[in-house]
This record gives C-alpha cells, structure tokens and sequence, in this order.
C-alpha cells in the first residue's frame, strides 16, 4: 500500500517520475537468490536512494522459475505480458534465454540478459547484453599473448563455447589442445585424466602446464578437486579461470602447492566513492546474510541484478502486445540507453544489443594462496581499450617472485672473444656490448630458467690448462675454480683431464677436428703432352688398338669380297684409309662393296663422336685452372714438409695430440712440439691470419672452421676427414645444481631445432659469396668409362661388316663364278626345276 500511494503521489504532483513493471525469470535453484536480490534492490530505487536516470518507480515484480523443461513458458510470459510487464530480465543460461528473446520480441517487452551471445547468430537487435562478449575475447586475446601462452590447453564444457574465442584462437602460432568435459562426468574425474594424458604426450610438465578453463563454477571447483587427486595441483601447472567471482572462497585448499591460478571477472578489488554514497556494501551484506551460505558467484549475481534493474529503468513507455492480439510488431526497438556507471564498470550500448563500455578484473591467487587484484580492463564506446597490469609490482604474485628469484639467481659467466660466438659491439653511445651464437643462446636458457646473468670476457684470453703440471688452471676453467665465474659459455670443449675438476652439461655443438688451409693456387702447366690431357691414357691406348684391329677388317672384307680391289686394302692402305677418315681428309681409295662401306660408316661415327668429346675436354682444360690439394688426410700432413701446422696452445685440440697413442698422430705432435717458430698459436683469429700469410695449416674444431670458410672465400677445409666427436658444452663448478637444468634444457632445444636456427643465424649471417671453381668431372681427362659405348659401337659395326663380306664371297661362289663359266649353278637348277613341277601340277 505503501508504495502505491508513493506512486500515485509522484504521479499527482507531476514530477515525471515513469513507472515501470519488471518480470524475473530464473532457474528454479537461483530463485531464492534472485527474490532476494531485487527484494533488497528495488526499494532502495523507489526510495531515490539510488539514483537513476530519469525518476524511476518500479510497481510490480513478477518471478518465474523455470524447472527442467520450456512447455509452460510461453505461457508464462504471455501472463506477463497481459499484467503489462514492459521489461523482463532473464537470468538464465544461453539456451533458455535465445526463447524467451524470441517471444519478447514479438510482444515488444525489453529482454535483458548476461551470457555470451555468439555474433553470428545475431538476425536482429532484440535485446540488451549486459555480458561484455567482444570485450572479454579481446581481453583474452591480450592476456595470452602478454603471458606467452604459445601452448595451452582449453577446457570447455558447452560445445560452442570455443566460438567466443574462434578469432583469438585462429591468430595463434600453434592452436591450443581442445578438451571438452563431458555432460555425465560429474566427478571431472574424465576430464582431469584427459588432461594429465595431453600433457604426457605434449611434455609440458618441465615447464608450465597452461590451461584455459570455461566451466560453470560448479564444474570448475570439481574439476580442481578432482585435479587434486591426481597430483595436478601443484606448482607446474596455470590454470586461467573465468567462472568464479574471487579467489578467497572455495579454493582454500589449493593454497599451499605453488599452483597459480589467474581469474577474469566483474569483482571489483574495493567499493568506490558512489557504491559508498549509495550504500551498495550495506546491500551487498545484506544479501550475503540472507543467501545459503557458500555461494558460487554472490556477486556477480548480485551486481548482474542491480544493473539489470538500473537498465531497466531506461527501457521508457513500451506499447505491450498481448498474446491473444492479431496485431504484430512492425520493428522491435531498443530503447535509448544513455551511459551511467553501474555495479560492473560504465554501461552504455550505443545503439545495438551488445555492451560497448566494460569493467573486466584480473585477479590472481598469490604464492601464499591469496587472492591478489593484479589488473583492470577498460573499454568505452568511443573505441578505446587499455589493459592495466601490476602483477610484477604486487609482493606475492609470482611474476614479483619469479622477479625476486631472477634478482637472487643472478649468474657470473665467463667467456671468450671468438667469433661468432661472442661478439664484441661498441654501441653509438659508446657502451660496449656482447652478441654471438652463444650469447643468443644464454639468453634462451636464462628465458626459460629464470635466472639473470652477467657476461664478461676472460682475461688472459684463454680457455684453459694446467699451469706448468700444477694443480691451478689459467683460462676460463680457472676463473670457475677460482669462484669469478659460475659458468663458462663459450666454444669450450670436453675433455679427461677438465672433466676431472669442473662439470659440463651435454654439448649444444657436435664438432670433431679438422684441417684448415690456404686455397692452393692455381697448378700452371706448360707440359709438351699436354695435347694428349683431354683423353685417358686408356682411351688413347683403345683408339689405336681399334684402329689396327679396324684395318685388319677392312682388308679381310676387301679380300672376302669379290667387288673390292684387294690390291686397293692392302694392310697399310686400310690403316691410310682408317687415319684420313679421323683426320677429315681424302685418301683415294673408294669402298665398292657393301661390307667396306659398312665398316667405313661406323668408323666415320666412332671418329666423328670421339673428336667432338676431345674437342669440347680439351676446351675445359684450356679454360679452367685445375687446383690440386697438396695433402688430403692427416697422414698425407704428416709425410710433406712444404706445410707447417699447428692449433691453439693449450686448446682441447692440442691435447688431443699430445696424449693421443696413434703413431700418425704422435708424429705430427712432435712435428709441432719441435716447429720453429712455435707452431702454436694463442687464438683461433690468429691461426686464421697465419693460414692467410703462411704456409700454414691450423687445425680446429670443424664448427669454427666451417663458420671461417664461409667469411674468406681463401680459407678451404683439407679433405672430408673429422677427427674425433667431440662437442662444446657449458662449463660449471663440480656438483652444480644448474648442471642438470641446463643440460635438460639444452636437449629440449634441440629437438626443437632452436640451436640449429640460431646457429645458421651466425654461420650464414655475414656468408660470402665465393665463385666455386669448375666441377671436378670436367678437369679431369676423359675416361675409358665414358667411352666404351662408343667401342662397342664400332665392334658390333665391324662385326656385322665382316659378315656381310663373308656373305658376299658365298654368294660368288654360289652364283656370280658358275655364271661367268657359262653353267648353271646347281642351286639355281634345283630351284628351277622345283617351279617347272609346280607349273605342270594339275591343281595349278
């Protein structure tokens, strides 16, 4: 009574207060939370407590709640709309409300609603949204990119639940594993199994298990106890949450494993200013003491009423259609919402069904297992978006931690100036610093480490050996003993006696020992055979072997033959008749049998052929230097004495040598141990600079030496012969704890193939284009083995020749001899008379 006579009041005095009534529908378990909701909201709105735009008098609340299925539905909102409800507000799921929008539609009733809607399905503008659906997956898009999810896995429970983020996910490198939970895992136990099997398939347990949860909140709690259970609640697993309200409730007993969990949602870290003016935490309270107690989301729930309610109160004087009126909406329009700041942040619609201004909290459960309010979103109609975050700030979080331990894991490393490992840089300011494959490298291993590290380079300038038999080391090995250093990133290598006082992880490099030299000049020659180069010393010796052979058969075949002039192919003429055909030239002797004529046509092609490919070799020699390696292997290195060689003293190289007990590897250490001058050299750049200025062969690790081919195109590797397998690895003081880190770190690196690409980024980086002498096939004389067919060719041409001639010498003895005698041959008279019988036959 009180609030009518309030109504009628206002209504008397004109104050142009507008009355609206509102109808409520909800699950049949939220109804009491809903009930008393807008019980404690809307007298607060008629008593002008809290302000609107525009007076706003609220008469009439109508509640349905909906049970398990939609038959009664329709009508139930036709009773409403008959008690002229002009605003219903729906807090429901996705799929009862998509009926209720329809059936509002039709009778002009404002539908207001909180779930996300996809767009696509959007034919009309029927109702308000106060979900924020575009701002939540840009928000999204932004955290997993400002956290480096490259790889996660998305838990969802609604089919379409990963449309809300198709865009998101279709921008990402590598598309995250999907993992729906199934509507009959009540437990989640199916869900949590599913998720610990992709991970053992994917192998992220050594690093952060990250996961993206849309689960309801119910489902999300069962899923963390049942994770729980298998041990997944601990410090290697992230999980990202959307559906809770906080992370001081319900998660109490997750607090104490390291585990992080993030949460997207409308709580707010502290009332402001207005909440206080208009009492919002006194309501707040006094609906937590009337609610069951441990809700999922109280507030949420309660600020998606309280704004819903405000919303409302701008839908103005609708024209309501009565479900039993013909009439139909000609076009459903949604009121003019001005913005005005709610309980969720600024609202304001611009127009259309979806929100445009939003408020988004980012909270985190912090290392002791509080709940810790680590960033805001904020976006507005006019098109602006900023993403605040202060988690590295905030003592507790764990990126403040991880920031605190990197500070206190902060290494000394050591190293040494050789390219392109570390690279000294003076910047234009004129700081000095340090890149190279193995600063690139140390950089990737303090990312996924965490730790910091200072770089400086050794000061003697070496790697490190035993001084003078003593136990103190020089180098980089000795600034490890010696405390400077925590580690040695260098191109440092394995061997017995380092590997008795410091530790080495697994080498990040394969390499071997190999022979770097000078590019030998061109072999200049000014030989008086050197006609004869273009052909083997077989194929010259074929050729005449052929020839004689040849002419054996052209004066069998003029003799056999009754047409050829025996006294023309005497041996010697044929050998002429065979040289002018090879040399182009005539020799007056004219074939007139057809098996000398055969034999000639197959000796002018094996000529012919065998010319042009002496012709087109003996181009090649004229135009390409041939260069010839003077040594090829190490032992070949150790027999000459045109070349000195040597390598780093007191490298791994050296002591290869020296403790070797091959005899061709003794012989070149005492050649090198007795070299005057020193055949050792201080660095790898110096032993370049000799090789370039010297007769001088260095011998290095292959790694480097293929890195200084590919800068001097002057510099060649001798031979294909890699001595030893060895590798260059990360230098620690014995029992290191960082030893087995980073040893599993770097074998994960390379099977990813990381250390090949930043490896081909230095080798190929600064490559110099080199002209690449002539293929070796075309300075080299012309084989046997290119030529035996064309052999074969004249064989079979000479054979077949002598065949004929034989042919022809029978068929003069049969016929053309009996002939010139004036008598028949019997041959002919044996076939005569058989065709005189066939003839007299009666038949014929």
């Amino acid at each position: 009574m009180l609030n009518i006579f309030r109504f009628l009041l206002l209504s008397f005095l004109g104050t142009g207060v507008s009355s609206i009534r509102i109808g409520l529908i909800t699950s049949h378990h939220l109804e009491h939370s809903v009930r008393t909701a807008v019980n404690i909201i809307v007298p607060r709105i008629n008593e002008q407590i809290v302000k609107t735009r525009g007076a706003c008098f609220i008469t009439h609340t109508s509640f349905i709640a909906l049970k398990n299925s939609h038959e009664d539905l329709n009508t139930k909102i036709c009773d409403l709309a008959n008690s002229e409800v002009s605003v219903i507000i729906g807090v429901v799921d996705r799929e009862s409300g998509s009926i209720i929008e329809e059936q509002c539609a039709e009778l002009n009733i404002l539908f207001i609603h909180y779930y996300w809607t996809p767009g696509y399905q959007k034919k009309q503008q029927t109702s308000l949204n106060l979900y924020p659906s575009m701002e939540y997956s840009q928000l999204m898009e932004r955290l997993i990119n400002l956290w480096r999810w490259d790889n996660f896995v998305y838990i969802y429970s609604n089919y379409d639940a990963p449309k809300q983020l198709i865009e998101t996910l279709s921008r990402l490198e590598k598309s995250p594993a999907l993992l729906r939970a199934h509507t009959l895992d009540d437990s989640m136990m199916a869900t949590a199994l599913a998720l610990r099997d992709t991970c053992d398939r994917n192998r992220c347990w050594p690093k952060k298990n990250r996961v993206l949860i849309e689960l309801s909140p119910n489902e999300t709690l069962t899923f963390f106890d049942a994770s729980l259970k298998l041990g997944m609640i601990s410090v290697h697993n992230w999980f990202l949450i959307t559906a809770l309200d906080d992370l001081n409730d319900h998660l109490s007993q997750y607090t104490h494993n390291g585990m992080r969990v993030s949460l997207l949602t409308v709580s707010k870290e502290k009332w402001n200013q207005n909440d206080l003016a208009i009492k919002l935490p006194d309501m707040y309270q006094e609906y937590l003491a009337k609610i069951p107690s441990n809700p999922r989301t109280p507030f949420k729930d309660f600020a998606f009423i309280f704004d819903s309610i405000l919303l409302a109160c701008q839908a103005g004087d609708r024209r309501i259609i009565s479900c039993g009126d013909n009439e139909a909406v000609k076009k459903f329009k949604l009121p003019i919402v001005k913005p005005f700041k709610g309980l969720t942040g600024k609202i304001s619609f611009n127009g259309t069904s979806d929100r445009s201004d939003s408020e988004l909290h980012i909270w985190e459960m912090g290392i002791t297992g509080a709940g810790l309010h680590t960033g805001i979103w904020k976006s507005t109609w006019e098109g602006s978006k900023e993403l605040t975050m202060l988690a590295k700030n905030i003592p507790g979080t764990h990126e403040h931690y991880q920031a605190s331990v990197r500070e206190s894991r902060t290494l000394k490393v050591t190293s040494i100036h050789e390219k392109p490992y570390v690279i000294e840089k003076i910047m234009p300011d004129g700081r000095i610093k340090h890149e190279g494959f193995c600063v690139d490298l140390l950089d990737k291993l303090a990312e996924m480490l965490h730790f910091n590290y200072t770089l400086k380079i050794v000061k003697d300038n070496k790697y490190g050996e035993r001084k003078n038999g003593t136990d103190e080391w020089d180098g980089m090995i000795g600034e490890i003993l010696r405390g400077d250093a925590d580690m040695a990133v260098a191109p440092i290598t394995v061997t017995a006696t380092r590997l008795e006082v410091i530790d080495f992880t697994d080498p990040f490099l394969q390499l071997g020992i190999s022979m770097l030299m000078r590019q030998p000049n061109p072999k200049s020659s000014s030989s008086l055979t050197r006609f004869l180069w273009p052909l083997s010393a077989s194929v010259w010796t074929f050729s005449a072997i052929a020839t004689v052979i040849t002419a054996l058969l052209v004066t069998v075949a003029a003799v056999l033959s009754p047409k050829e002039s025996t006294a023309e192919f005497k041996i010697q003429n044929s050998v002429w008749y065979l040289v002018c055909i090879l040399l182009r030239a005539g020799s007056g002797y004219n074939c007139q049998a057809g098996a000398t004529r055969l034999i000639s046509a197959v000796w002018w092609s094996f000529t012919l052929v065998l010319i042009a490919q002496y012709t087109a070799n003996f181009a090649a020699l004229l135009t390409v230097d041939r260069k010839s390696m003077p040594f090829n292997s190490f032992e070949e290195l150790g027999n000459q004495t045109e070349y000195n060689f040597g390598s780093i003293l007191g490298g791994s190289t050296m002591q290869f040598f020296k403790y070797s007990r091959i005899e061709t590897f003794r012989r070149l250490w005492e050649r090198m141990q007795s070299a005057e001058p020193s055949a050792f050299v201080g660095t790898n750049h110096e032993g370049v600079n000799r090789v370039l200025n010297e007769k001088y062969v260095f011998l290095m690790e292959s790694a480097t030496l293929d890195y200084q081919v590919t800068q001097n195109c002057n510099l060649t590797r001798v031979g294909n012969v890699v001595l030893g397998s060895n590798g260059y690895s990360i230098a620690l003081p014995k029992g290191s704890k960082w030893r087995e880190k980073l040893t599993r770190q770097i074998l994960d690196l390379n099977e990813k193939g990381i250390i090949l690409m930043l490896k081909n980024n230095w080798w190929k980086k600064s490559q110099q284009e080199c002209q690449s002498s002539e293929p070796e096939d075309l300075q080299t004389a012309l084989g046997a083995e290119n030529v035996y067919g064309l052999f074969l060719l004249l064989a079979l041409g000479s054979g077949i020749g002598v065949l004929c001639a034989v042919l022809e010498h029978t068929h003069f003895i049969f016929f053309e001899k009996n002939k010139r005698n004036g008598q028949t041959p019997k041959l002919q008279q044996m076939i005569e008379t058989i065709h005189a019988e066939i003839r007299n036959s009666p038949k014929f």
